[in-house]
């Protein structure tokens, strides 16, 4: 029997072929995984636009890896807290960094 035919050949052929082809596939990572920081930014700028009280023109925001800065000005510690709480309700938000002045 020829060696370039024998099962054992062929089988090793095909498990190693197989093997490549999977070696080769890209594999998307999973939805779960983090939020792109545009999204996050966004996110938390609709959550403080929908807040009764809260002026979000004054509140700058900015996300990085999960880390969300909120800046500028609020009218009220109570404001400001408002705005944090907000920022920490969206889904991929770590840490909220609060560097807002109280005018």
């Amino acid at each position: 029997m020829n060696n370039l035919t024998s099962p054992t050949t062929v089988l090793s052929g095909l498990v190693l072929a197989m093997l490549v082809a999977c070696a080769s596939v890209d594999v998307a990572p999973p939805a779960s995984v983090e939020m792109s920081d545009s999204t996050l930014t966004t996110n938390v700028r609709s959550s403080l636009a929908n807040q009764p009280g809260l002026n979000p023109a004054d509140i700058m925001v900015e996300a990085y890896d999960g880390e969300v800065r909120l800046s500028g000005f609020a009218a009220s510690p109570e404001e400001a807290e408002k705005a944090v709480a907000a920022a920490r309700s969206i889904t991929g938000v770590k840490v909220v960094r609060n560097d807002m002045k109280v005018k």
